[in-house]
């Protein structure tokens, strides 16, 4: 895949958007004819993946480029959430696409340009109303998205990220996340989530989504789809619901979080709904946004300064 990168380096200059120069067809290693080590270069660092990082030449401004198959819903989808119209909602908690640029040699993918944002949970977090406010974003954010029927599917771990800019004022290497240059390690500078707040959530990778034309019209799937694979109801053969699966892969987020930090049990009895086995014993989106502001109602000042990290 970084071929494919060296190979659109130019084409993708000529849209505006600058990579780095391990991407360039005439890039020489920096290490080549110094006494320098590789591995202390960062044009050393490889990104073989199908999302890259450039920088949009109009702004300056960092941006994240991600190859996608066109046969899926992931344009579509993502397109209509990032309409001007919807963009409007605070509760939108998908991730904004800024460019969608067709591939001259390639009908089956095409590129996406969004946000550069970082996973959700990196760095952890340490106080209780942190995780508070991450949590009550991708409820609101799952919220919306069901409100105008569309169905994540994949709505786990990997697939959330958070706009670090203020967290991480120096900003981050997007091949070596723990370093700033890529290559000084052991000294990684970052805020407390509440000195910056609000930090805003997103959900990422529509490939797995499906939109409906209306309520009454949404329909069912079979088969096993996205990251977490302990969903009860997968089945080759009995149809499920997308839309519960969302509640149980975002319950399974949180189960996770939770069990990773200290103190933050409160919630247990919100992720015990949004995991039940059947399905239809879980609440639908509003419900489970319901549910956990009852919660964090009961919370004082002092339990929400509470530290949270292990």
């Amino acid at each position: 895949s970084e071929i494919f990168w060296r190979d659109h380096q130019a084409f993708l200059q000529n849209r505006g958007y600058t990579l780095r120069p391990r991407y360039h067809p005439q890039w020489v290693p920096s290490w080549i004819g110094k006494r320098k080590k590789p591995f202390k270069c960062e044009d050393y660092l490889p990104s073989a993946r199908k999302v890259l990082d450039a920088i949009r030449t109009s702004d300056k401004v960092k941006v994240i480029i991600k190859r996608v198959k066109t046969n899926t819903e992931e344009i579509p989808i993502g397109c209509y959430l990032s309409s001007d119209l919807l963009r409007k909602d605070p509760r939108n908690r998908s991730v904004h696409i800024l460019d969608v640029i067709p591939l001259p040699d390639n009908d089956d993918e095409a590129l996406i340009v969004m946000l550069f944002l970082r996973s959700f949970h990196q760095p952890p977090f340490e106080f209780k109303s942190e995780y508070v406010e991450a949590a009550n974003q991708l409820l609101e954010g799952l919220v919306f998205m069901h409100k105008h029927n569309v169905s994540h599917m994949d709505a786990f771990l990997f697939n959330i990220m958070m706009d670090s800019s203020q967290l991480i004022p120096r900003g981050f290497h997007f091949a070596n996340k723990n370093t700033h240059d890529g290559v000084t390690n052991g000294k990684f500078d970052f805020e407390d989530r509440r000195d910056v707040a609000p930090v805003s959530y997103y959900f990422i990778d529509f490939g797995l989504s499906s939109r409906f034309p209306s309520f009454e019209k949404r329909g069912n799937f079979t088969g096993r789809v996205g990251q977490d694979r302990t969903v009860p109801e997968f089945s080759d053969t009995i149809a499920w619901d997308p839309f519960k699966v969302d509640i149980y892969q975002l319950g399974s987020v949180f189960a996770r979080i939770e069990s990773d930090y200290i103190g933050l049990d409160f919630l247990h009895l919100l992720v015990e709904s949004m995991r039940q086995t059947d399905p239809s014993q879980r609440p639908d989106a509003s419900g489970a946004l319901e549910h956990f502001r009852k919660l964090i109602s009961t919370l004082s000042p002092d339990d929400l300064n509470t530290e949270v990290w292990r």
